[in-house]
């Protein structure tokens, strides 16, 4: 049923009814998100029998309808956030609450966009990352990472053994450099200097330079909210990235060819909390296998390697990397160990 995607605006929805009730209540969505996610995900457990894919054009316009509202809720938190009248208390309550759902939902629902065949929905995903200041994402992500997931040469595939910390100077960093160099190579083909109009790297510079300026002359605490609005958004969409391809990695044979990126390549969550709240990135092998497929279409995949838990228990212990490595290390060898005979003991 499509209403099960309706899951995220019961959780944005607590970011203005936090606001309203003010004080520390602010906080609320920002604590609920991830205890809610991670203790519903435990305690529906896993699916006993796959959804059925889901058609009709009601899905699509559920997670259209979730950017701009995300965008205009953010904006509303940003503005009573700036008012003199707010407490310290509250202003940052908004802005964990309104970061939070940015990088949760909101992030997962921009990529849903970024992906569409329809230039209408991919101008939308473009708006939501120009608001977090990282529209060279869309680059990035699906002429980098689509490409060269679960290998060395892509700054968004963690390395096994590589802490969340080291990852997010490492990804953050490199998709951003990777951008440039992909943008650099599409002028060069087409006989064109990097420098001038049409440069999409320049121009997405701009236009967030640009909406930085515009918040800033109206308010600069507002523009502040926002620049730590996108971090905390952008943090938690690399600690997905983190977890996705965790320790995962394509061989290369003797001829030099990198592996087929195959199911046992991404880590998959079937949890319906999982699924029903992140727009089913827990299946997220099949996404990889048809990137253009909407989400409501994404199916399970035999093989896949699936994480012990839904995302949003992963992302909080990926926070303690003694913890994360003691759970995925020998799971990430395991699943590399499937193709292979191999000897192998969980701890």
């Amino acid at each position: 049923m499509p209403l099960k995607y309706l899951t995220p605006f019961a959780f944005l929805a607590l970011l203005p009814l936090g606001g309203w009730l003010g004080g520390a209540w602010t906080f609320m969505a920002a604590v609920a998100t991830p205890l809610c996610l991670a203790v519903l995900d435990a305690a529906f457990g896993g699916e006993d029998k796959p959804s059925a894919p889901v058609s009709g054009p009601v899905c699509g316009w559920i997670v259209r309808a979730y950017v701009v509202l995300q965008l205009c809720t953010t904006g509303w938190a940003a503005a009573l956030a700036s008012r003199p009248s707010s407490s310290l208390l509250e202003a940052t309550g908004l802005l964990l609450s309104a970061g939070v759902t940015t990088g949760v939902f909101g992030f997962v629902a921009a990529h849903e966009m970024i992906h569409s065949q329809s230039p209408r929905d991919r101008a939308l995903g473009l708006t939501f990352l120009a608001s977090v200041f990282y529209m060279h994402f869309r680059i990035a992500h699906v002429h980098g990472h689509h490409r060269r997931a679960a290998t060395f040469e892509d700054p968004a595939s963690a390395r096994l053994g590589e802490s969340l910390y080291a990852f997010l100077v490492r990804s953050i960093g490199g998709q951003f450099g990777e951008a440039w160099t992909f943008e650099k190579q599409r002028r060069h083909n087409a006989g064109l200097p990097l420098i001038g109009l049409g440069n999409r790297m320049a121009a997405y510079l701009a236009i967030e330079g640009i909406l930085l300026l515009a918040v800033g002359w109206l308010s600069a605490r507002a523009a502040l909210f926002l620049l730590a609005t996108a971090l905390i958004a952008v943090l938690l969409l690399e600690t997905f990235n983190y977890v996705a391809h965790y320790g995962l990695s394509r061989d290369v044979d003797a001829g030099g060819r990198l592996e087929r990126l195959s199911p046992r390549h991404s880590w998959n969550s079937a949890r319906p909390m999982n699924n029903a709240a992140l727009f089913n990135m827990g299946r997220h092998s099949d996404h990889h296998r048809r990137p253009t497929r909407p989400y409501q279409k994404l199916e399970p995949l035999d093989g896949a390697a699936e994480l012990p838990s839904g995302y949003a228990a992963a992302l909080l212990t990926a926070l303690v990397p003694p913890l994360w490595r003691g759970t995925m290390d020998w799971r990430a060898e395991a699943a590399r160990c499937s193709r292979f005979v191999c000897h192998h003991t969980s701890p």
